[in-house]
């Protein structure tokens, strides 16, 4: 109804208060006749939005791969077997037992006048709890090393695999008492101490999440992530309740003294930093809630997983009280940012709760674990992660290859990686709860790895130098990444990106709860990337983000596709600069079925946006100026750009008045920082020098999205012709089939003349 008393308003305008009579009879037909054209674009955006209100465009047709058999002849100068030993000489008929043992090897070897080092290991599995390389294992230029696969899936282990014949059926009375109804015929167990493992094996239940405030009690709160437990590769449930979905609190009894609150949101408390053991949150359940929570045979060890402000802000926390009277539940650590009604939270690790497949318990206290298998459990391969370190640690070691191998088993980090000219490939790397691959160095490289069932990111790069400007050309290509985040839920990504000069490319990202790319640093590229399914668990979020930095600047967002973002009652953006993330360029991307915007702006400068194709999103552009509003206003929700804060901070802290950054930023020469001066375009808070032109926007609505007034006075929104849905088929080649290449006689050429093509057929993943 807006839009329709916005076009009465313009025809009124239009005709103006004294058209008639004595006014040009013309002026008036002309008038009513853009009238009537205004009129018939409303009823025909009305029309079309019933008609597609479930509307998704066709995906869109990418790069095909197809990885072929590696057939080539390994010729390796030490063999590692599961059936060899550490005294043999390491040959092909006499190799080693272990990986350790051939690291030996290769530090004593001399390498002058070698032109490499392989070391084959043999198909099979290795259980380790961690390898570490140093500056002693390193290769050369002319001499690298590299660890690779032969004659067999190598798999390196950091956890337990058991067997289905060490479960049974479970005949403690004491136990069955507590399963549900029906389900007990369901439960299997084992004896973990049997197996030869012990309480310091599987370790304690520690909270997990960015935003826990453990860290602000005494005692022993912090500590690694807990054990998990895989079947045929797939991660299994701690029990809990509801087996699927969220519980909402009822009423918020005390909001405690978290770092904010809900009344005063974005302002942290006055002594926080100081404050120890801070009173806690308290928060009433709804009746069946209570009912269950007061049938448990005990409350020790039952954990809640909790978002109570923010969907971004969760984490896990022990019940510390609940009385079943008021049916009042006290979480033993604070929400970080408050609490409001109807927020999130289930409950989990409670015996009580293992009724459905799928799902297990580990009783900590005797080492009795309980599932409920998903499937038949003879020849199911199940693994409970069991090392907290990295399973492989690179630091000041180059030249180091690793070829072919699985990774999985750690309640920590797959590969991490302090050094340079270390290449990962042909890796898969899963079941684990840390990262899949930490990067930081130069000219490392990960590439044709697969990652899934990670527990935090699958890959991150760091490296180069912010004060040269030096690019540390760290590379993630080439790899399917997917099902991650899946501990850390809201902490992880697919992929994370910063330093300086660091390359995301040709990657398919799919099926993650949060970001598929999140991005900071400088001048990093993230190009060629098939982004699909994603953001499935947050509506505050997007498939590529960053945010709140003035001096991470740079960043170049070109050619991926990215499109179904969001599901069911989450609003996710395609791409997202937070509060006002500023100096990035984004052009030849497609950017389709997202159910928030394609691109949310929040306030920064200096960013263009041109070249892209945007389809069937909830709005094309979100552009505001809360960055200046902020600087302004102190009542503003947006301080981080006032005077002082913590962007203020962060700018002057970087090198941005240097020759090489004026050079490589030219517009930072002009930037201001006069608060005293905030209608100065070069005042850094105002949402200025952007320039989102020559984009194609295909949706049923009359304008561009939600754009400021002040964004509209010192930046150029311009030249982006918007066109209905139903008009695809005279605009794209084929997009029922999924190109997206525009007609030679397609009408866009009328209105940007010089479009080029997004070159879908060299975006995904591309045989080599």
């Amino acid at each position: 109804m807006a839009d329709f008393e916005k076009i009465i308003k313009t025809v009124f305008s239009s005709i103006g208060k004294n058209s008639f009579p004595g006014k040009s009879i013309i002026k008036a037909i002309i008038a009513i006749f853009s009238a009537l054209g205004l009129l018939f674009s409303y009823a025909e955006s009305i029309i079309t939005n019933n008609f597609y209100t479930d509307y998704k465009a066709p995906s869109p047709a990418l790069s095909t791969y197809t990885k072929e058999d590696d057939d080539e002849m390994i010729n390796g100068d030490f063999y590692v077997s599961t059936n060899g030993s550490d005294t043999n000489n390491g040959t092909k008929d006499a190799p080693f037992l272990t990986i350790e043992k051939a690291m030996e090897a290769v530090r004593n070897t001399d390498k002058t006048g070698k032109n490499g080092i392989t070391v084959c290991i043999e198909g099979g599995e290795y259980r380790i709890s961690s390898l570490e390389f140093t500056k002693e294992d390193s290769g050369t230029a002319y001499c690298p090393i590299t660890y690779r696969a032969y004659n067999g899936k190598v798999v390196i282990n950091g956890g337990k695999n058991l067997e289905s014949s060490n479960f049974s059926s479970v005949t403690d009375e004491a136990v069955l008492a507590k399963l549900p109804d029906g389900a007990e015929k369901n439960i299997i167990c084992t004896d973990l101490t049997k197996l030869g493992l012990t309480a310091d094996d599987w370790g304690k239940l520690y909270p997990v999440g960015k935003y826990g405030t453990q860290f602000k009690y005494d005692g022993d709160t912090e500590g690694p992530v807990p054990c998990n437990l895989y079947f045929n590769g797939n991660p299994l449930t701690t029990a809990r309740y509801p087996n699927e979905g969220f519980l909402n609190t009822v009423e918020i009894i005390r909001e405690g003294e978290g770092e904010e609150s809900a009344a005063n949101m974005h302002v942290k408390r006055e002594g926080w930093e100081e404050l120890r053991n801070p009173e806690t949150t308290i928060f009433t359940v709804d009746p069946a809630t209570a009912d269950r929570l007061n049938s448990y045979s005990s409350l020790d060890n039952v954990w809640l997983w909790t978002a109570l402000i923010y969907e971004w802000a969760d984490t896990t926390v022990p019940i510390k009280s609940f009385d079943y009277a008021t049916k009042a539940l006290e979480p033993a650590y604070v929400s970080r940012f408050g609490a409001v009604p109807g927020s999130t939270y289930y409950i989990f690790n409670a015996i009580e709760e293992l009724d459905a497949a799928g799902e297990w318990y580990l009783d900590r206290e005797s080492g009795m674990l309980y599932l409920y298998p998903p499937e038949d459990i003879n020849n199911a391969e199940i693994t409970l992660s069991l090392s907290d370190k990295n399973i492989i640690t690179v630091t000041d070691a180059e030249y180091i290859c690793f070829d072919g191998l699985s990774f999985r088993g750690t309640r920590s980090n797959g590969i991490v990686i302090k050094s340079n000219y270390v290449t990962v490939k042909n890796c898969l790397i899963s079941e684990l709860s840390g990262n899949g691959v930490s990067v930081d160095g130069y000219h490392n490289l990960v590439t044709d790895c697969e990652f899934t069932h990670i527990g935090a990111t699958a890959v991150e790069l760091r490296g180069g130098d912010r004060e040269t400007l030096t690019a540390g050309e760290n590379r993630v290509e080439n790899c399917i990444i997917h099902d991650v985040s899946e501990v850390s839920i809201t902490e992880g990504q697919g992929v994370n990106i910063g330093g300086v000069g660091n390359i995301c490319a040709h990657n398919e990202i799919y099926n993650t709860p949060q970001q598929a790319i999140w991005f900071g640093g400088n001048s990093n590229i993230i190009e060629y990337n098939n982004i699909h399914d994603v953001v499935l668990l947050s509506s505050d979020s997007s498939a590529i983000y960053t945010g709140r930095r003035w001096d991470e600047v740079g960043t170049i967002v070109r050619y991926n596709a990215i499109y179904n973002v969001g599901v069911e009652d989450f609003y996710p953006h395609g791409i997202y600069f937070d509060d006002g993330a500023s100096g990035h360029t984004v052009y030849g991307n497609i950017i389709a079925n997202c159910n928030g915007n394609a691109f949310m702006l929040g306030g920064g400068r200096n960013l263009n946006i041109y070249n892209n194709i945007i389809i069937n999103c909830d709005k094309a552009f979100f552009y505001d100026a809360r960055s200046r509003n902020g600087a302004m206003d102190p009542d503003y929700w947006f301080e981080h750009s006032r005077e002082g804060l913590d962007m203020y901070t962060h700018l002057l802290e970087s090198p941005w008045q240097s020759e090489a950054w004026q050079t490589a930023y030219p517009y930072m020469a002009d930037w201001s920082l006069n608060y005293s001066d905030p209608n100065n375009p070069d005042f850094i808070p105002n949402p200025a020098d952007s320039k989102i032109n020559s984009n194609i926007i295909i949706y049923n609505k009359l304008n561009l999205g939600d754009i400021d007034k002040k964004v509209k006075k010192y930046s150029d929104i311009s030249g982006n012709p918007i066109y209905a849905l139903y008009k695809m088929d005279s605009i794209f080649a084929d997009y029922q089939n999924g190109n997206y290449n525009l007609r030679e006689d397609s009408k866009v050429f009328n209105k940007i003349p010089d479009f080029e093509n997004i070159p879908l057929e060299k975006i995904g993943r591309i045989a080599k």
